[in-house]
């Protein structure tokens, strides 16, 4: 359910389309691969990394018992991952977590998935980001034995709170490495607020029939720069079709005017020209428990998070292809 038609500065009426070239036997083959994405195991998901404690960068404790628990739950799930080192921060090492599923045509181009998984100090941070990494492990789960034509990277990056390090160190190996071609990023970024409540969502900016977003808290945000507007459109039609009890903004190629829309790790993919769509639910516009002790695991809605992991994972079946059956 589409809440609005956007027009860029330039005056152009942006719509987003459906993928057309998407083969029917890969469009039927969705439905009942994100059926496997429930309220119920959202909520699980979340409460298992949340049990785990915090997850601040600047805790050399806390970083490697996150980075032990992905491991050793994407490892349960069937896929091996390496880290990949994002720096220092302070005297803490910084590493992403990474795991692929190997493209079996055209295995040169990746299509990645992420979420950060630091937390501020003084925060459980259980939207910010447990519900952007419990997205991106449901869409692990749901993928377990897709057989994509381009590789499927999961990426769970270090230290976005503190300068977005681990997806700036990522993005520079990405631009190092001349044997593969990545297509852009879908970045999970707080996908678990939601309200039904009059005037429960802010906005930095309202324009008229340009960037002016309700203001009730009830939809996702699909936020990109002018280039990465086609990525977008994948994951509104992906909405379309597959999930449209979910609302959504689509902001998917004005974002990139404005400064509050690339304060997560899809921005240093915009900065190498690299296609990158926030997914949020707008963070302190919406939730005001960002950044505060109350980001607990009490005030998210499953529901809703289910939803928007949902369309995610249709999103990478899309965007990824899918190998037919019978070959």
């Amino acid at each position: 359910m589409k809440l609005h038609l956007l027009i860029s500065s330039w005056g152009l009426l942006l719509i987003s389309a459906a993928c057309s070239s998407v083969p029917a036997a890969t469009r039927s083959a969705i439905p009942p691969l994100i059926a496997t994405i429930t309220p119920i195991s959202c909520e699980a998901e979340l409460s298992e990394l949340q049990a785990q404690g915090g997850r601040s960068a600047g805790d050399e404790v806390q970083t490697e018992a996150t980075l032990r628990y992905l491991e050793d739950r994407m490892a349960a799930l069937g896929y091996e991952t390496y880290r990949e080192d994002a720096g220092m921060y302070g005297a803490v090492a910084q590493a992403n977590l990474i795991a692929e599923i190997r493209g079996e045509t055209e295995p040169e181009v990746v299509c990645e998935i992420g979420a950060h998984y630091d937390t501020v100090v003084w925060s459980p941070g259980a939207d910010d980001n447990g519900s952007g990494v419990t997205g991106v492990l449901q869409v692990a789960s749901a993928l377990r034995g897709h057989r994509p034509e381009r590789t499927i990277r999961f990426c769970f990056f270090a230290a976005e709170e503190v300068g977005l390090r681990g997806s700036s160190a990522h993005v520079a190996r990405i631009l190092e490495r001349e044997e593969e071609r990545v297509d852009g990023l879908l970045d999970l970024e707080m996908i678990g607020f939601y309200s039904e409540e009059p005037d429960s969502q802010g906005a930095p900016i309202r324009i008229p029939l340009i960037a002016s977003l309700p203001y009730t808290g009830d939809f996702i945000l699909v936020a990109g720069n002018f280039s990465s507007g086609d990525l977008g459109n994948i994951y509104e039609g992906c909405i379309d079709r597959y999930v449209p009890g979910l609302k959504y903004y689509s902001a998917n190629r004005i974002a990139g005017f404005f400064g509050d829309a690339a304060r997560s790790d899809h921005s240093p993919y915009w900065e190498a020209d690299l296609r990158g769509i926030m997914i949020t639910d707008t963070a302190e516009f919406r939730n005001q428990n960002y950044h505060e002790a109350t980001d607990t695991i009490e005030t998210v809605n499953f529901v809703f998070l289910s939803r928007v992991a949902q369309a995610a994972a249709a999103t990478m079946v899309e965007w990824a292809g899918r190998v037919p059956d019978d070959d």
